[in-house]
C-alpha cells in the first residue's frame, strides 16, 4: 500500500500524518507527504510528534510537483486547500479527504498554541490509523 498524504505547506499535517503513517502501520505500507507549495517542518510539529514518541528525522518538506499520483493506492487530504487544488486522480475512489484545523494558524498563549497542535496530532492519528482499519485484516506471512 502506497499512501501520500497532501496539505497546504507540508510543513504540520501532511508531516504528522507521515510521521504517524510510519509508526502505526505495518511495514511494508508506504507514506509519504507533500504540499501544494512547501514550507519547512517547524519545530513545533517536531516537538508535538515527539512528546507522543513520534520522531521525525528524516522527514523534510516536499512539493506535490514532485510526485506522481498515479503512483499511490491512496492519495489524503488533510486541508480544504489541498483539496481544492489537488489535480484530478484517474480512479477519484483513490483519494480521501479528511481537513484538520491547521494549528500553525492558532494563536493566544504559549499553552493555547501547543494545545492546537496536539488536538491537530491526535486527529490525525485517528485518520492514520481508520485508514489501515479500512483497508481490513491483513493475512499472516507464510512462514
Amino acid at each position: 500500500m502506497r499512501v501520500l498524504f497532501v496539505c497546504t505547506a507540508n510543513s504540520c499535517r501532511s508531516q504528522m500524518a507521515e510521521g504517524w503513517a510510519r509508526r502505526l502501520w505495518p511495514a511494508d505500507w508506504e507514506a509519504h507527504s507533500a504540499g501544494l507549495v512547501t514550507y519547512p517542518i517547524t519545530a513545533a510539529t517536531r516537538d508535538t510528534m515527539a512528546e507522543a514518541g513520534v520522531d521525525l528525522t528524516g522527514q523534510e518538506s516536499k512539493s506535490i510537483d514532485l510526485f506522481w499520483l498515479g503512483d499511490f493506492d491512496l492519495v489524503v487530504t488533510l486541508s480544504e486547500e489541498a483539496n481544492r487544488f489537488l489535480p484530478p486522480l484517474d480512479d477519484p475512489a483513490r483519494h480521501r479527504h479528511h481537513p484538520v484545523d491547521d494549528p500553525m494558524t492558532a494563536r493566544g498563549e504559549p499553552d493555547e498554541i501547543r494545545a492546537a497542535f496536539r488536538r491537530a496530532r491526535d486527529e490525525i492519528r485517528e485518520i492514520v490509523a481508520s485508514l489501515a482499519s479500512a483497508a481490513g485484516p491483513r493475512p499472516d506471512p507464510v512462514s
